[in-house]
């Protein structure tokens, strides 16, 4: 692959405590919450859906939405328009699935734009190479799965790291509409970097069960092993392991629990609209499944609708050993009063988790709109639990038709990498405008890592 040239708002700090079936862990975490900042370009030109994705490099911050892209240089408290330039011919319009990543050992960093022609038929997917994140970019790469057929649209995309590779996951949709498999590209970052040809591997995956996205998990920045999941069936899951050695990744099939994918009732707010009502919002697909390598350990996490004993749409996970995909415990997170969803992570050397997640809305109706709250797991000796999580990003609204964005990102702090940086979002005083989109830029991580960061 080649490229081409190229004010401080705090919430209110609600506190919600998540009921988990692995009772193991203590009952609460030591969270500690350093900047919850609102980015105020989300509420002057993003759409009402989130999907929210942030990285920083110190002080500075690259941060990205549905629909724009913007960077600030004082940890958030003010923000600054990022141009986003026309893409190629064959797909001109900048179009949405943003995500950023930063390289911390390379010094880069990474975001992507999905770009579509007029038609919604074709796209491609680019990589912008930065050494800042108020600078232009270095160059860009650009993922063309239809090549000049120009008829397949490379959709959902995101990005991850390893300690010596860039990974770039989507689905690939004939005409835009109708899966054929999804894809992993396997870059070799320091040639990227440089912006010269970069060495690519990819791996594409049809299986036996139907569509499954496969997403780069977080934490594996400093490893030298990727990890992919996919739901195989109700009570299985699907562990692609991907070690940098090999040009190849391999897979194998654990027995878990049982999930329900589908449609909860998840109702509150003003006007009592769902905000997990979207077929990809509680499919098998993976819309809504994240992991995070942490210490020995790697972890996914995804939505469920009500099982036996849980009357509530929740997030349930399943952790198992890098070393060999055995799994651990399946450390589910749900309330009795209310929904969880939208889980993201990302973990650290020692093993810890960053949760960044939404809660909101019951079974019946009358709960509260969907709103964004972060979390820590600072026990990796013990269960993962994550104890009390706090509010980030208040809100009023759910949109009236079932949809809440389709991301958050948790990543590694660049000052602090036992710490993170995260993002979530909620609608605040309406659901109509972009000024009712209230997008937070959190800081946070454990207190017994306090002195460093």
């Amino acid at each position: 692959m080649s490229p081409a040239a190229a004010s401080t708002d705090k919430t209110n700090p609600r506190k919600l405590t998540p009921t988990e079936i692995n009772t193991g862990g203590p009952t609460t975490q030591a969270l500690l919450i350093r900047r919850n900042n609102q980015n105020t370009r989300a509420s002057q030109v993003s759409s009402t859906l989130g999907e929210t994705a942030a990285a920083n490099e110190g002080n500075s911050v690259f941060y990205t939405g549905n629909t724009y892209a913007s960077f600030s240089n004082d940890l958030g408290v003010t923000w600054t328009n990022v141009a986003i330039p026309a893409g190629p011919a064959d797909a001109p319009s900048a179009c949405c699935d943003q995500d950023v990543v930063r390289a911390h050992g390379l010094d880069r960093t990474f975001s992507i734009m999905l770009y579509l022609n007029a038609a919604g038929t074709n796209g491609v997917v680019r990589i912008f190479v930065r050494n800042a994140p108020d600078a232009a970019p270095l160059c860009s790469y650009t993922i063309d799965p239809a090549g000049a057929a120009d008829n397949i649209v490379p959709d959902y995309p995101h990005i991850g790291l390893t300690a010596n590779f860039l990974y770039l996951g989507n689905q690939n949709l004939t005409n835009g509409t109708t899966w054929v498999n999804s894809q992993v590209r396997r870059f070799n970052a320091s040639n990227m970097a440089a912006c010269v040809g970069a060495a690519t591997n990819t791996l594409t995956w049809t299986g036996s069960v139907g569509q499954r996205l496969l997403m780069p998990v977080e934490g594996a920045a400093n490893t030298t092993t990727m990890f992919f999941g996919a739901i195989e069936a109700t009570n299985s899951f699907r562990v692609f392991t991907w070690p940098e050695s090999s040009t190849t990744a391999t897979s194998v099939v654990r027995t878990t629990g049982t999930s329900a994918f589908t449609n909860p009732d998840c109702r509150g707010g003003t006007g009592n609209f769902d905000f997990i009502e979207r077929a990809t919002s509680f499919s098998a697909a993976g819309f809504r499944m994240r992991g995070a390598v942490h210490g020995s350990r790697v972890t996914w996490f995804w939505h469920s609708a009500p099982v036996t004993g849980i009357a509530q749409a929740h997030v349930r996970a399943a952790s198992f050993r890098a070393s060999d995909s055995v799994l651990l415990e399946e450390p589910h997170i749900f309330n009795a009063a209310h929904c969880f969803g939208y889980p993201v992570v990302s973990g650290n050397v020692f093993g810890a988790l960053g949760i960044s997640i939404a809660a909101g809305g019951a079974a019946g109706g009358g709960g509260s709109a969907a709103q964004g709250f972060v979390g820590v797991d600072d026990t990796p000796a013990d269960a993962i639990h994550f104890g009390t999580v706090i509010l980030t990003a208040s809100g009023t609204h759910n949109r009236t038709d079932g949809r809440f964005g389709d991301y958050f990102t948790v990543r590694t702090n660049a000052r602090c990498q036992v710490a993170y940086v995260g993002t979530n979002y909620a609608l605040l005083n309406g659901n109509t405008l972009s000024s009712h989109v209230n997008a937070r830029y959190v800081e946070f991580g454990s207190t017994l890592d306090d002195g460093c960061f």
